[in-house]
């Protein structure tokens, strides 16, 4: 047997006999030498005895007195040692008597195991017990005692210390896990709280009852309200000027669970300014506690600078459709202006005559002041010139009348066109609108196709934004004008079509724009949406209209816009505008509806 198969037991003897000492150096020397015996006859008889468990060696340590006793296990502490057994006599005059040794024991090394060793029977085990406290580290050995017994306690009870240092070590990994586990998880916690705290946008969370659980720095300071005022209420109990409590509400009521809720919402802050607020409403991953996270993001300088931004691209859009709107508006001019002359001339010419008309139908003046009245009147010898002057007149004013309503038409046109807008919906004939875009772009397309129109008479007004639409019908138009420019350009046609129609779906408008441009290459289909994408020349597009387009029908109007191409004949855009837009998810398409 090998010494890392044997395991060392640590017993301590105090006793004030010497042959006590005696005694448990015989008992526990007899294991080793029983080994080496059992050894020997195996190697002499050739009969290999069954396996046994390696049996412990001990370590003896003798006390005379309990005082002397409980010098060696602090001593042996101080080491690292720990005996298994302690063996105390009960009577070590002049010195502790045993309940005293066992009590200084304990205080030293709280998990010794002792076995109380006495010949007398006038130390009852109540009293003991009273004096001790009862505990299972603790048993009475009566002398005289067998050998067998003594071993016995001395195996059970140095295991029994054995697993209770392992339970005790094991316990010791396990609180220092746990404090370095809670360490790690309280640091996790306030670094995700500066992390939170550090967040740029509003960080609200509600609980069932939506009422608010935490209310972030960035809320405080957005909505002037501390955390101490807001936790605990409901957003509708808070002291925030709502522009549209109800459109909270509802975006509260409803179900986050599939979808989360996004909108936009507006409020008045303290100073009076009203502020936007890019809002999302999402459950919380424990989807049981029906809590919800709601984010928000202060965009009031984005939709500021986003409305500016709309302006100038309307502007840009006026200052190149500028000189074609001057034209159409000097042609009527010119002939208004000619008109306006002529009548003048006439009546100019017709005043000599009106000069004298009274005294013709003046029945006191003579036949011969009549005659000599008319042949004063100079240039008016023919009567057919008179009525024929007389007779066009009217004409030339009913002309002039045509012409101002369609200078009025163009003007109004393009007021719509560059009106900044209001930012709000407002109910609108989208007819009207395609017409008004017509009328501003004619000079782009009256040289190049025809425009025919199929506007459904009975289409029912719907929700939008008149600058915006007529923004993205504009840029669709213009772009079909090039397309068909360009192929008239390499001689392919004389003069092209673009055929605009309109639709009721019920809960939407339809609108489809055509031409026979040619259709838009397969190469660039998937692009044509994008910001700054174009395939014309420098200083011929920005590349910016149809992706206008699509922002102001998908994102805005939450539409449908989508392509189709007849290749080599041309492209239809079609246009689904819903009548009461609801917030949907939004997607772009090349040529199949998104």
């Amino acid at each position: 047997m090998s010494a890392a198969d044997t395991s060392v037991e640590h017993l301590l003897v105090i006793d004030d006999n010497e042959a006590i000492h005696n005694d448990f150096r015989k008992i526990f020397t007899t294991s080793s030498a029983h080994d080496d015996l059992m050894a020997l006859d195996a190697e002499l008889f050739g009969e290999e005895s069954e396996p046994q468990a390696p049996s412990p060696s001990y370590a003896l340590s003798f006390a005379s007195q309990g005082r002397q006793g409980c010098q060696i296990v602090q001593d042996a502490k101080q080491r690292g040692v720990h005996f298994g057994t302690a063996f105390v006599d009960m009577r070590m005059p002049p010195g502790w008597d045993g309940v005293q040794t066992i009590q200084r024991l304990w205080e030293i090394d709280p998990d010794l195991q002792v076995v109380i060793c006495t010949a007398f029977s006038d130390h009852s085990w109540s009293e003991i017990a009273r004096r001790l406290g009862r505990t299972d580290k603790l048993l009475v050995l009566k002398k005289p005692f067998d050998e067998i017994e003594a071993v016995q306690l001395a195996t059970s009870l140095c295991e029994k210390r054995r697993l209770l240092d392992q339970h005790h070590h094991a316990l010791n990994e396990l609180t220092q896990t746990v404090a370095s586990q809670q360490s790690k998880l309280e640091s996790a916690h306030q670094n995700a709280e500066v992390l939170i705290d550090s967040i740029s946008s509003i960080l609200v969370c509600l609980d069932r009852d939506h009422r608010i659980t935490r209310w972030n720095p960035h809320a405080e300071n957005t909505f002037d309200i501390t955390a101490d005022d807001a936790i605990g209420r409901t957003l509708a109990e808070l002291p925030i000027a709502w522009a549209d409590a109800a459109k909270l509400e509802i975006l509260l009521q409803a179900d986050s669970s599939q979808n989360p809720q996004h909108d936009e919402i507006q409020f008045v802050d303290r100073c009076g300014g009203k502020r936007t607020l890019d809002i999302r409403i999402s459950p919380l991953c424990d989807t049981a506690s029906a809590a919800m996270l709601v984010v928000a993001t202060d965009v009031t300088r984005q939709r500021f600078i986003q409305a500016q931004l709309d302006q100038s691209r309307r502007l840009e859009s006026v200052g190149q459709l500028a000189a074609g709107v001057a034209h159409e508006i000097n042609t009527p001019m010119q002939y208004i202006g000619d008109n306006v002359r002529y009548v003048a001339k006439t009546i100019d010419r017709l005043s000599q005559l009106l000069d004298c008309l009274p005294a013709f139908v003046d029945q006191s003046v003579s036949d011969a002041e009549l005659i000599e009245l008319r042949k004063s009147l100079d240039g008016f010898d023919n009567a057919h010139k008179v009525r024929t002057a007389i007779e066009q007149m009217p004409d030339a004013l009913v002309d002039s009348i045509d012409g101002v309503e369609a200078v009025s038409k163009i003007v109004s046109a393009m007021k719509e066109l560059s009106h900044p807008g209001t930012g709000k919906r407002s109910q609108l004939c989208i007819n009207h609108v395609l017409q008004s875009t017509i009328a501003v772009a004619r000079n782009e397309w009256k040289y190049v196709a025809e425009i025919q129109t199929e506007l459904d008479d009975q289409l029912l007004p719907i929700d939008g934004l008149p600058s915006e639409l007529n923004q993205a019908f504009l840029n669709i138009i213009i772009n079909a004008s090039h397309a068909i420019g360009e192929r008239a350009e390499r001689h392919e046609l004389d003069k092209g079509v673009i055929a605009i129609g309109t639709r009721d779906l019920g809960d939407a408008v339809q609108v489809t724009i055509s031409d026979n441009g040619g259709g838009i290459p397969a190469a660039i289909r998937k692009r044509v949406f994008e910001p700054f994408f174009t395939t014309k020349d420098v200083g011929k597009g920005t590349g910016q209209g149809l992706a206008i387009a699509h922002s102001v029908i998908v994102q805005k109007h939450h539409g449908k816009l989508w392509f189709d191409v007849d290749e080599g004949v041309g492209t239809t855009f079609t246009i689904q505008i819903p009548r009461c837009p609801q917030p949907a998810v939004m997607a772009e398409s090349t040529g199949a509806m998104p």
